[in-house]
């Protein structure tokens, strides 16, 4: 029975690991080289979105993450990873999803009459 309940908490805690997102950002003092300059595929299958390539730092130099394509995730938008200058410093935020607030903002108003109020000159 010990056995078993183990074997549970180690899938229940691998399952919610798979849904996380783990974002971590690197400040160096070398810049990264310039974009490669990549040939994205003029068709674009169904419910996926072109994911530009980017470079990122690992074991001491810049390496090339190239583009891809990635499912559509309902909800949400996708931010690109950036590199930004902070000072004599180069700091890389990586690419992530974000929950869209667009859908919410327009489902809220739907059906509800437009009101102007005259701030008598204000």
């Amino acid at each position: 029975m010990k056995k078993l309940a183990i074997a549970f908490l180690c899938v229940l805690i691998w399952s919610s690991a798979a849904w996380a997102q783990i974002n971590i950002s690197v400040d160096i003092g070398t810049p990264p080289p310039p974009p490669r300059i990549e040939i994205i595929p003029e068709r674009i299958p169904t419910g996926q979105i072109w994911i530009e390539g980017y470079w990122f730092w690992e074991r001491g130099e810049h390496r090339w993450a190239a583009g891809h394509f990635e499912r559509e995730r309902p909800g949400y938008h996708y931010v690109p990873a950036r590199w930004e200058n902070r000072g004599n410093m180069h700091h890389f935020e990586p690419g992530r999803w974000e929950a869209s607030h667009e859908e919410r903002r327009e489902d809220h108003r739907q059906g509800r009459e437009e009101y102007r109020h005259d701030r008598g000159g204000y």
